[in-house]
């Protein structure tokens, strides 16, 4: 990580400059992918602001803070990037278990009967029933979808439970 340090209408001590180093190496661990960090003090009047303007991998952003006392205004801007990083790191962390938790878990046949924490339900019925009955069990098993034998014929038929509430009925030969 780079530091350069600027001064506008002041002049930069040794004091401050120290304390600017030993802030941002306490705050090693969190500003890891941060290349660049520029600190730009200016004094107007009796106005003392502090400005960091922080450069990372696709990101750039400026924090600035302002007082009566120098020190003061350093703690404050150092105080503001420490909470935009790791608030920054939880949006991160946040979006990608979001992106994991969207994605479909596809689990071929061979691999559900290889597995042995998969559990199996019996969301289908291999002996004939009518249609009714086939309603019936959906409804009673709070599930989403029931493939059965509809009675009277060798074909299946699948009932099954839409995203506005109501039943559809998938029947290839009706």
């Amino acid at each position: 990580m780079i530091v350069n340090f600027t001064a506008r209408h002041t002049e930069l001590t040794e004091d401050i400059r120290d304390y600017c180093e030993k802030r941002l190496k306490r705050m090693g661990k969190i500003l890891d992918e941060v290349q660049q960090i520029e600190v730009i003090l200016t004094e107007e009047k009796s106005r003392k602001r502090a400005e960091l303007l922080v450069k990372r991998a696709g990101e750039d952003f400026a924090l600035s803070e302002e007082t009566t006392d120098m020190f003061n205004s350093l703690n404050k801007v150092f105080d503001s990037l420490e909470r935009k990083i790791v608030k920054e790191r939880r949006k991160l962390i946040q979006k990608r278990r979001r992106a994991a938790t969207r994605q479909p878990a596809i689990v071929s046949l061979a691999e559900a009967e290889a597995e042995p924490g998969l559990a199996r339900f019996p969301y289908y019925s291999d002996q004939p029933i009518t249609l009714e009955e086939a309603l019936i069990r959906l409804e009673d098993g709070q599930k989403e979808a029931f493939l059965f034998r509809k009675k009277g014929s060798d074909g299946w038929a699948v009932v099954f439970r839409r995203q506005d509430g109501s039943i559809g009925l998938v029947d290839p030969e009706g």
